[in-house]
């Protein structure tokens, strides 16, 4: 993730001007070579033959590559089976009493609209598709008496009642709204594939295997992946290809990671390097790196549904005989990772969990969905996250009609293992003990994650606030450690002046990463320093 300087805006808006306009840049740039040269000379030098065959070339995938699959993105969202109305409404509740900001939280959730315009109907419409995942259009009669109990919970804890009728807001419903996205012409992708040379590379330098998909999957991705092609082993997820690199540390568990939003695994090249440096060549703990590819900068086929994700993650733990694991996630992979927590087959296997700027954790707030979808970019680092993320047509189709916050979100109870209906800051807790060991990671100038909000409540309270160097002289002497356990047992890691995902750019915050990841692999559990 880029700063906030105006060089690297300068940079950024160039650089998104010429992945977008690429093709309309060469026909200017030919005319004006018409203007001052003959036509006849056109096509007799080289450079104007090769950006004539580009010119064509990409007129070509625009028609037959980028068209259809913005096509895809019309489709309807495709709705995982609903919970039961007793479940809907305890999880409502739960998201009541965990609202920081309850003004802040209407207002955002309808994009920054007035209270006064945010009325009784424009509320049902938001719950309506929130908890039930339907529109006005499919409301049924029992729809119709749960929302209106649904909008007589939100005013007693609003303290407030809706005006009636509709107003002139608009409510942010991810997976019924148009999916919005950005062209990007044929030479990206030529930089994505070249891109994922490179990593394959590397992480065979590094001692990583890779298990492709099926050779029947080669012309499902574009760009198409030079290593799918090549003679090797082939994953035993028949839907999914991930890299391994061998465990043979005795006093270690070996780690499942779950990468995030992003060109793959190329920015986590450096951790799996600095991690294995870490560890004597005979003890290294192993990993799994499982390849997310519709959340990749690609064009491929729909992202899997639940169940068929984690069948195929659980062929490839069994075909590697692990039992157990430690899960590392960054930023997207926190939401996948839920489907670990409460899977009844795999969570058991889920011995700790290492989440680093997490997405999942309070997802109810609005901050993650507005300011991934929905926020106008204005610094540096808001245009790189719109233009690369939040408008990439693999990455807006999975989140807009596959990605489904109430499966995705993670809860403590969640983290722990512990029972849905426990509190896991209950008296007994301590008598039970922790049922997985878990570390949260977290940036303070984190550019779509309410942080704070997050610490605060995996500290069980709004008390605690984070040491940084942001909030002037005054306040830092009242400031908690930036590590620090929870009354739940949660380690909390505050990394003050970072943005989202810069944990990996520097050797210092890598490193503390990594330091955290070995203590969540050890399998002495029996000390402190296990946790610390």
């Amino acid at each position: 993730m880029i700063g906030t300087s105006l060089p690297e805006l300068i940079f950024i808006r160039i650089s998104i001007t010429f992945l977008r306009y690429t093709t309309p840049l060469i026909f200017a740039f030919l005319a004006l070579h018409v203007l001052v040269q003959p036509a006849s000379l056109l096509v007799t030098t080289w450079y104007n033959r090769s950006l004539l065959a580009y010119a064509g070339l990409d007129a070509l995938y625009y028609l037959a590559v980028w068209l259809p699959y913005k096509r895809r993105l019309r489709r309807d969202a495709r709705y995982p089976p609903p919970m039961p109305r007793a479940e809907r409404r305890r999880l409502l509740k739960k998201c009541l009493d965990n609202m920081p900001d309850p003004e802040h939280y209407l207002r955002m959730w309808f994009l920054g609209a007035p209270d006064d315009e945010i009325r009784r109907e424009n509320v049902r419409e938001f719950l309506l598709w929130a908890f039930l995942d339907k529109g006005p259009e499919r409301e049924t009669e029992d729809d119709v008496d749960e929302v209106d109990e649904y909008v007589r919970l939100v005013e007693e804890e609003m303290h407030r009642t809706f005006a009636p009728g509709r107003g002139a807001a608009k409510c942010l419903r991810l997976t019924i709204d148009a999916v919005e996205t950005t062209y990007r012409t044929m030479a990206w992708y030529f930089i994505v594939g070249a891109v994922d040379t490179m990593t394959h590379v590397l992480l065979a330098w590094q001692g990583f295997r890779y298990y492709a998909q099926a050779r029947s999957a080669l012309t499902s991705v574009v760009p198409l992946r030079l290593q799918s092609l090549l003679p090797g082993a082939r994953s035993e997820g028949k839907d999914m290809a991930y890299w391994h690199r061998p465990h043979t540390a005795s006093d270690k568990i070996p780690i499942v990671f779950l990468h995030g939003i992003g060109i793959g695994l190329w920015p986590y090249v450096p951790f799996f390097s600095r991690l294995a440096r870490c560890q004597p060549r005979d003890a290294q703990i192993g990993v799994i790196a499982i390849e997310m590819l519709p959340i990749s900068f690609r064009l491929t086929n729909d992202p899997l549904q639940k169940l068929e994700y984690l069948q195929n993650v659980t062929a490839i733990l069994d075909a590697r005989g692990w039992s157990r694991f430690t899960l590392v996630t960054h930023s997207f992979g926190s939401a996948v990772a839920t489907h670990y927590f409460k899977s009844p087959a795999l969570g058991p296997r889920v011995e700790a969990a290492v989440m680093i700027d997490p997405v999942s954790i309070m997802l109810q707030l609005p901050d993650v969905a507005y300011n991934f979808t929905r926020r106008s970019p204005q610094r540096a680092n808001e245009w790189l996250l719109w233009y690369f993320a939040s408008t990439d047509p693999g990455v807006a189709h999975c989140l807009g009609r596959h990605f489904h916050w109430k499966e995705s979100i993670a809860w403590r109870e969640d983290l722990l293992g512990l029972p849905s209906d426990s509190a896991p800051d209950s008296a007994d807790l301590g008598a039970r003990g922790w049922a997985r060991r878990v570390a949260v990671c977290l940036a303070e100038r984190d550019l779509i994650v309410d942080t704070l909000a997050v610490a605060r409540y995996l500290a069980g309270g709004d008390d605690w606030r984070p040491s940084s160097t942001t909030l002037g002289p005054a306040a830092v002497a009242h400031h908690k450690e930036a590590e620090f356990i929870s009354r739940d047992g949660i380690e909390v890691a505050w990394f003050p002046e970072l943005d989202h995902a810069q944990v990996f750019d520097s050797a210092a915050s890598t490193q503390q990463i990594c330091n955290i990841v070995q203590r969540y692999c050890s399998t002495d559990v029996g000390t402190e320093d296990s946790r610390r």
